[in-house]
């Protein structure tokens, strides 16, 4: 082949290469972003199964001792203004000391909330029940003000296991992002490593559809 033909040949692909680069700047390719099969992930999927487990049994008994085994408090998780409001009057402290509360904390606060609320209620009916009539509207609203303006809960009518279907988990060192499906919504949890072992730091709805 000529010294000719071997220039025009190396051109050609200099131009194809260029086009290439070209093309990928404008349409950039994104890798997909999946489950990778890794130790962490595993670990990532089996702990975000048990914080399923243990709500799923703190619904039946609105007990929260098992919260710090799986969750933890830390900046991931923000609370609104009225979530900081309403935590602040059930403890019993100034907003501001409720500014940097994780995720953790709210979520014993809730449960604590609704064991509390349950309790009145159960007491209310009883009192009912010993004279013979039905529960009041006033004796509700009695038990929600009592209740720090919360409505008391009854105790979850199923005890169903949720399926969590994991769409991606993504890991930057001590941190990940997770994207499941638990059925009802499609969530994204946020999970930090601390001494070896993952824990929930949020989790949040991003499209309800149940």
């Amino acid at each position: 082949m000529s010294k000719r033909n071997n220039v025009v040949l190396l051109g050609i692909a200099l131009v194809i290469v260029g086009l290439g680069i070209l093309v990928s700047q404008i349409y950039p390719v994104k890798a997909e972003v999946g489950v990778p099969n890794t130790s962490d992930a595993k670990q990532i999927m089996a702990i975000m199964n048990r914080a399923y487990e243990v709500l799923g049994n703190a619904s039946q008994t609105f007990n929260a001792s098992e919260f710090p085994s799986i969750f933890i408090d830390t900046e991931d998780y923000k609370l609104t203004d009225q979530q900081q409001e309403v935590l602040a009057e059930i403890l019993g402290v100034d907003v501001s000391e409720v500014k940097n509360v994780g995720y953790l904390t709210a979520m014993q606060v809730e449960y604590a909330t609704k064991a509390h609320g349950a309790k009145l209620l159960q007491e209310a009916f009883q009192k009912a029940k010993a004279e013979n009539r039905k529960l009041t509207s006033d004796e509700i609203q009695e038990i929600v003000k009592a209740n720090h303006g919360q409505l008391p809960p009854g105790k979850s009518a199923t005890t169903k296991k949720a399926v969590l279907t994991f769409e991606s988990i993504e890991i930057n060192g001590y941190k990940a992002v997770v994207k499941y499906d638990d059925g009802a919504a499609l969530q994204e949890a946020i999970l930090v490593r601390k001494q070896g072992k993952w824990f929930v730091a949020s989790i949040v709805p991003i499209w309800v559809h149940y």
